[in-house]
């Protein structure tokens, strides 16, 4: 059975892909590769790296499951630190917005359904999966690291909502 914690925070990542998802849609395609600085983050980046992130992180450290994004989709949106091609703000460097959106869509509903069915025991434990060590102390254990993502979510979702409310 789930910890009713995981109930908690399953519906924490919904609400917050759910918000990041609204401001992506309604987010003017003219404003997709608008960065604050040159070599900054971008909208279109953002919601690349946020699925990446997940995809990353969540479903197979903290859910012990299978990564779900196609080969070659994280390096574009891996940060720099971390081998990550550089950002830039040449959208032929990017998969269409619309197959981005659709991944963070897909990669966030995979991971509100796997976190919901966390149990206690999966939640206070260790992250399981391929976790460089150089990761362990940083992420936490299972439940420390969701609301890290929890987080992460919000943070990019705030620099997005930055750009947009940017004048043309």
């Amino acid at each position: 059975m789930s910890d009713p914690r995981a109930e908690i925070y399953a519906n924490e990542m919904k609400t917050c892909i759910d918000a990041t998802v609204k401001l992506a849609e309604d987010l003017p395609p003219e404003k997709r590769f608008i960065q604050a600085k040159s070599g900054g983050a971008h909208p279109t980046w953002l919601i690349g790296h946020l699925a990446n992130t997940l995809d990353t992180v969540v479903i197979p450290w903290a859910l012990n499951a299978e990564r779900l994004l196609p080969k070659g989709f994280g390096r574009r949106f891996a940060p720099q630190f971390v081998g990550g091609d550089p950002i830039t703000d040449n959208a032929d460097d990017y998969p269409p917005w619309d197959d981005v959106l659709a991944e963070y869509k897909k990669i966030g509903a995979a991971c509100v359904d796997g976190i919901r069915a966390l149990t206690t025991a999966e939640l206070d434990g260790d992250l399981r999966g391929n976790v460089p060590d150089e990761f362990k102390d940083f992420f936490g254990n299972t439940e420390e690291t969701i609301a890290g993502m929890v987080r992460h979510d919000s943070h990019h979702r705030g620099q997005m909502a930055l750009i947009a409310a940017l004048k043309d």
